[in-house]
This record gives structure tokens, C-alpha cells and sequence, in this order.
């Protein structure tokens, strides 16, 4: 019986236990696309606005699309989570979005209660 050092410890706890499905393994490539391109991107828009010397509309409209850029980079790691660890990341995802949701709920309550003020 091979006695666990606490390095395998370590490397349980932090690569999930759940095997890859098959019917996902070809889709797995594309996710990391997402990111690369999104990433790639971001740094051409950072890159646009110091060489153009961009300022006021034209810099605003690079910066709202770099935010975007943002959110698809963090869009393609849940995907990337959610093929690898369909299980654990589908329970995350959904607290997630109830998160979300209540938020939204609480900032409109919140912009409801300054309007009638």
C-alpha cells in the first residue's frame, strides 16, 4: 500500500477528480481559443490607443470593448471548468447566476428607492 506524501495531497485537492468525457474532448481545444483571442484582442486595443494617442469616443468605444474582452475571457474559462468538471462546475455556475440575479434584483431596488426620493 502506497502511503500518500502530502504533495499528492496537494495535487488532489487542486486537479478535480472527474475524468474528461469523451463526446467533450474535441470541443476542449476550442476553449482555449476563446481566451487566446479575446486576450490577443486586448492587448491590439491597448496598443491601438498609446500608438494613435487615442482620447474621448474613440478611446471610450476600445475601452467598453476591451471590458467586453474581459468577461469573454472569463466566459471561456467557465467553459473550459465546465467540460473538465461538468459536476462540481454546473453546481458553481448556477450559484453563480442566482448571484448574479440577486444583485440585479438589489441594484434595481436600490435605483427604484432614489428615484422616488
Amino acid at each position: 500500500m502506497k502511503k500518500n506524501t502530502r504533495s499528492d495531497y496537494v495535487v488532489q485537492t487542486l486537479i478535480d477528480d472527474e475524468d474528461m468525457n469523451a463526446d467533450f474532448a474535441s470541443l476542449y481545444p476550442a476553449t482555449s481559443k476563446i481566451g487566446d483571442a479575446a486576450a490577443s484582442f486586448i492587448d491590439k486595443a491597448y496598443a491601438t490607443i498609446e500608438k494613435k494617442d487615442l482620447y474621448g469616443t474613440p478611446a471610450a468605444v476600445i475601452s467598453e470593448c476591451i471590458g467586453i474582452c474581459q468577461n469573454v475571457i472569463k466566459e471561456g474559462a467557465a467553459i473550459s471548468r465546465l467540460l473538465r468538471n461538468p459536476l462540481n462546475c454546473r453546481r458553481e455556475l448556477d450559484d453563480n447566476k442566482l448571484a448574479e440575479v440577486e444583485k440585479a434584483e438589489a441594484e434595481q431596488a436600490e435605483l427604484e428607492e432614489t428615484q422616488e426620493d
